[in-house]
């Protein structure tokens, strides 16, 4: 996944979360359990993406390192 696919997709997320605690018609206890909740996600969302994108970077420089040392 691209690096501005992600960025992107978390101020849209932000955007929506600030969007959607200006305009609640629910209680305040109930939007910030909410809000809560959806911070938890967006937390594990990026969290994952982030291991998967240096996860992918450095799994060329181990195969050059690898294949530096048999020389």
């Amino acid at each position: 996944m691209k690096i501005s696919t992600v960025i992107t997709t978390f101020f849209a997320g932000a955007a929506r979360v600030l969007a959607g605690m200006l305009f609640a018609p629910g209680k305040g206890s109930k939007t910030r359990s909410e809000l809560s909740r959806k911070g938890y996600e967006y937390k594990e969302f990026i969290s994952d993406n982030i291991n998967d994108f240096v996860e992918t970077v450095s799994r060329p420089l181990d195969n050059n390192l690898e294949d530096e040392i048999l020389r």
